[in-house]
């Protein structure tokens, strides 16, 4: 638990806390809008913006029922890698670029890797690494 009172999300060894820690996605699109972003990646005619609800940190233990999330601030989601996890049509993996960082910084490029079930609407993100450009 930090001093204000939330329980912060484990960011590994690195110097960059954000790379190589799971965040959980509580949030997200639904299978069709995700299908699209993937499908869309590199058309500069359309855009499709993609909402996924990163927990940062939690107001209490997040196992609890009555924990809420702070949201870490996360677009601009490029899908490069888009493949299904099992046979349900449901649940992906998923591989990427988008802007991220928390709420005191300026949102930075990462590529990241994800686990998003589109029928329960949560999964989670790990960020792999911390990008010059996007």
């Amino acid at each position: 638990m930090n001093t204000n009172g939330t329980h912060l999300i484990d960011g590994g060894p690195s110097r960059d806390l954000l790379i190589n820690a799971h965040y959980p996605i509580h949030s997200g699109p639904s299978r069709d809008l995700l299908i699209d972003a993937f499908k869309h990646a590199y058309d500069d005619n359309v855009e499709v913006v993609l909402d996924f609800g990163i927990a940062a940190a939690y107001t209490s233990e997040p196992n609890k029922g009555d924990a809420a999330f702070t949201k870490l601030p996360a677009k601009a989601f490029r899908i490069e890698r888009l493949s299904h996890e099992d046979g349900s049509g449901q649940s992906f993996n998923i591989s990427g670029y988008c802007l991220a960082g928390y709420t005191n910084e300026a949102l930075r490029p990462y590529g990241f890797e994800a686990y998003f079930h589109c029928r329960h609407r949560e999964g989670w993100i790990k960020f792999t690494s911390a990008l010059p450009k996007l």
